[in-house]
């Protein structure tokens, strides 16, 4: 996969949304919010994808799935994308800078290519399976092997999770987009992230950015993700935990989960 190709698709998505940013109303869309711009920017994304690949299968948060493939035709050689248009349309209609632009290229179970671009912040992170994380064009470099200070931030969910409780020594953080959390963990500035049960859009492409800095993305249990088996937009079947890879053991088990 280009990476080129994934970060001018999701720089151009930024700068829509960026036009619309003030200019669109809220809605509901069940406990969550949804605009215009959701909309707007995903058509043009999936425009994009389609001029390049006019018959892979995509899941979009706002349009479901499209494609020649339905999820159940997929298979482990299969190329299909993961497009999350605003990811944290709470803070954008708020005005507040901290949401983003998520893509990936996913092949079979596994993403082969990510992009998130935070527009408000001009902060592009990208990554490919095979190579380095990247940040703003330069190779991010590898994420610290060691457990977490007093002072060392978690990203956290931003609201309280039904049987969800997690014990953490340091400083908590959330800015109510998953994309956001795990690229600037890439970055270094947390020791990782705790995400509750999420969709395929949400994280495919930020948690291969995360993994190509030296982090490791597991489900609580420790299982590996099966992006297959969220093609169809379901949720994780339970919370999601990142951290340096040999930190992602201990930080699960600061955690105890009752599913509901």
């Amino acid at each position: 996969m280009d990476r080129a190709f994934l970060e001018d698709i999701t720089r151009e998505a930024g700068g829509l949304a960026l036009e619309l940013l003030g200019r669109v109303r809220s809605e509901k869309k069940g406990a969550s919010l949804v605009s215009e711009a959701d909309r707007a920017v995903e058509r043009g994304i999936v425009s994009r994808i389609r001029s390049e690949y006019p018959d892979d299968f995509i899941l979009a948060e706002e349009s479901g799935t499209s494609g020649s493939d339905g999820p159940s035709g997929l298979g482990e050689t299969t190329r299909w994308w993961a497009v999350d248009p605003i990811d944290g349309t709470g803070p954008y209609l708020a005005n507040l800078p901290f949401w983003a632009v998520s893509v990936a290229c996913m092949r079979g179970s596994r993403a082969e290519g990510g992009a998130v671009f935070l527009p408000a912040m001009s902060d592009m992170f990208s990554a490919v399976s095979g190579g380095p994380a990247h940040r703003n064009g330069e190779p991010l470099p590898p994420l610290r092997q060691a457990p977490p200070g007093d002072h060392t931030y978690l990203f956290v969910p931003c609201a309280e999770i039904d049987g969800f409780r997690v014990r953490y020594p340091g400083r908590r953080l959330s800015l109510a987009a998953v994309s956001l959390h795990l690229s600037y963990a890439a970055a270094g500035s947390s020791f990782g992230v705790v995400i509750e049960p999420t969709r395929a859009y949400d994280i495919a492409a930020s948690a291969l950015i995360f993994e190509r800095a030296g982090g490791a993305v597991r489900y609580l249990s420790g299982k590996e993700i099966d992006y297959l088996e969220l093609a169809d937009g379901r949720r994780t079947p339970e919370p999601v935990v990142a951290a340096p890879r040999s930190q992602t053991g201990w930080l699960r088990e600061q955690m105890d989960w009752t599913a509901g």
